[in-house]
């Protein structure tokens, strides 16, 4: 009996991720991909931006080009978890079919919240931050949860907690002086700040920011790898 019960909810999910999958291609029509991990498409994605992201997603998860990914854990888990990247025109554009039509169709939110809007006309910095934020969140926080899950007391809540000044369940309305992280979004939680954080610690010190001070000073003040060893 419970053999066959098995049975049944196992159809009863490989028949829900069948829907899911023929739901959210409905209207991301284009599809791209490296090591198994999505980069879709609106029809009107322009297939040149697409190329774009996929590159990127590439040179993130096999930085030494050898055409394996660095760490296979993390591929696993964005592979398993079915994280994407969901390109379109604009972000209103692509969040209005997420939060919306797929929803409205029966999608889970769960996985709906695996698939990562990046707009197609944003510049060149945005592509590398949007496409991290899906392989830390969906990839290093699942591959290795005492470290990078996005919750209170992991080994990076605790590094961004310093960088901060203190613990802050909410953006607080003054940051401590001796903060370096301070990003005031109100919207972001607890959870979306170790994202951010993530991406400022790691994209500093592999000099991506190094000439961005004035741009991203209220945010984070370490920008390059030579301030960062200062303080860590």
């Amino acid at each position: 009996m419970k053999k066959l019960l098995g049975i049944l909810v196992l159809g009863l999910l490989l028949s829900g991720n069948a829907y899911g999958e023929a739901a959210i291609k409905r209207y991301f029509v284009k599809e791209l991909d490296v090591f198994g991990i999505k980069v879709l498409g609106l029809k009107n994605t322009p297939d040149k931006k697409m190329k774009n992201a996929i590159n990127i997603l590439e040179q993130w998860l096999d930085n030494d080009s050898d055409k394996k990914p660095d760490n296979i854990l993390v591929v696993n888990q964005l592979v398993e978890n079915n994280c994407s990247m969901a390109m379109g025109k604009s972000i209103r554009k692509i969040d209005n079919i997420l939060d919306k039509k797929l929803i409205k169709e029966g999608i889970s939110e769960i996985q709906v919240s695996r698939m990562f809007a990046l707009a197609a006309n944003k510049p060149e910095i945005a592509y590398l931050e949007e496409i991290l934020h899906m392989i830390t969140s969906c990839g290093y926080a699942n591959a290795y949860p005492e470290v990078f899950e996005k919750k209170e007391g992991t080994k990076i809540a605790l590094d961004m907690d310093k960088a901060r000044g203190g613990f802050f369940d909410k953006v607080p309305k003054n940051y401590p002086k001796n903060a370096w992280y301070t990003y005031d979004d109100k919207y972001c939680d607890y959870s979306c700040m170790i994202t951010e954080y993530f991406y400022w610690t790691l994209t500093s010190y592999l000099g991506i920011q190094k000439n961005r001070f004035d741009e991203i000073s209220e945010e984070w003040k370490l920008n390059t790898k030579e301030k960062m060893k200062k303080i860590y």
